[in-house]
């Protein structure tokens, strides 16, 4: 005789689906393919957690992280995923060839490659990695010619590019007093590395330490007209409240427009955080729509200077594209606009 369960037994044999990390990497597919990478981390982190053992979600939450600019964390889940599961997961070895040749490491980019291949000839990202093997040997081949060593050879090198990205991530989550030391070290073994002196100094004056300021001008003494540099003393000096002082600084990058997107979106940010918000929208106008959904903290900027310029609808529409891509500061500025209590004095843009 079949026994039908009762209600109160069905209960107890049911797991809500919402439990499962298949509800929230579905959903992080979704957030993925509108491209809002920010929420979609946050939801496949949260698969991984209550799904610990499905090598695709960590794989995919890996991928993700790649497109932000975070290969370093993306290799450390990558490493464990094929630690976990073996080579069956060779999909790792591609996303880590690409993380590879974005940090520099061509060599291990080179090696995780040819990895893949072997053990996936004809797979889904063997063109890809065909791609990218030939894409390294131009590396290889202009290295070559420059008579500069290729590869990775010097592995005190390949450590400094890991430290120093480990820094930088410190510093934008909010943690300058983790990442003072790192850089620290790095200025102490790499002293004509330019750019970690910059966020050395950066980590120093968020801590309240004057001798940033000191480090900006040493940088600008050995490397004159780094931008970095100037845009460091243009902000700490603002910050101060010494507008004398940070005005030359302010005209220098004015008139820098830095062929390098990455540098031109950087000095839209400094002009933003000091106010020059005509300047803002000049500049970030001309960078692709994409390129600025990748980093909707570029959306909460330029709403910013349209709401100084008094153009509040323009600035509204990119307050929401900011919210929508998981901006915390533009849904704070939303939510104080509709309590009636948004004042020019609330609207700032500040870069930490």
């Amino acid at each position: 005789m079949n026994v039908i369960p009762t209600n109160e037994q069905e209960n107890r044999n049911v797991v809500p689906f919402y439990r499962s990390g298949d509800y929230f990497f579905h959903r992080g597919i979704i957030a993925y393919r509108k491209n809002h990478l920010k929420r979609a981390v946050k939801l496949f982190e949260r698969a991984v957690q209550l799904t610990d053992q499905e090598p695709v979600f960590h794989v995919q939450l890996a991928a993700v992280l790649s497109e932000m600019g975070q290969y370093d964390r993306s290799n450390e889940i990558l490493t464990q995923v094929l630690a976990d599961h073996g080579d069956v997961q060779s999909e790792c070895y591609f996303f880590m060839a690409n993380n590879f040749a974005y940090l520099g490491l061509f060599e291990k980019a080179n090696e995780a490659a040819k990895r893949y291949m072997v053990l996936t000839p004809g797979g889904e990202f063997y063109k890809d990695a065909e791609d990218l093997l030939e894409l390294l040997q131009v590396e290889r081949e202009e290295a070559e010619e420059d008579g500069e060593v290729w590869g990775d050879l010097d592995l005190s090198a390949d450590e400094y590019i890991i430290e120093h990205d480990r820094a930088r991530t410190l510093l934008k989550k909010g943690k300058p007093e983790d990442a003072l030391p790192i850089l620290q070290k790095i200025m102490e073994d790499h002293p004509t590395c330019w750019s970690a002196q910059n966020h050395l100094a950066e980590a120093l004056f968020r801590l309240g330490d004057e001798s940033a300021f000191e480090l900006c001008l040493s940088v600008l003494e050995k490397d004159a007209g780094n931008l970095f540099a100037l845009c460091n003393l243009a902000v700490f000096h603002s910050r101060s409240g010494k507008e004398a002082e940070a005005k030359p600084y302010i005209e220098a990058i004015k008139r820098i427009y830095p062929l390098d997107i990455e540098h031109h979106m950087k000095v839209a940010k400094v002009l933003g955080a000091i106010g020059d918000y005509e300047q803002v929208v000049n500049r970030l106008l001309r960078v692709e729509p994409y390129l600025l959904e990748r980093e909707p903290d570029l959306f909460h900027c330029l709403a910013v200077a349209y709401y100084h310029l008094d153009q509040k609808d323009k600035a509204m529409f990119y307050w929401k594209r900011a919210e929508r891509l998981g901006n915390e500061d533009a849904g704070a500025c939303l939510k104080t606009d509709q309590n009636g209590k948004l004042s020019s004095e609330d609207v700032l843009y500040l870069l930490w």
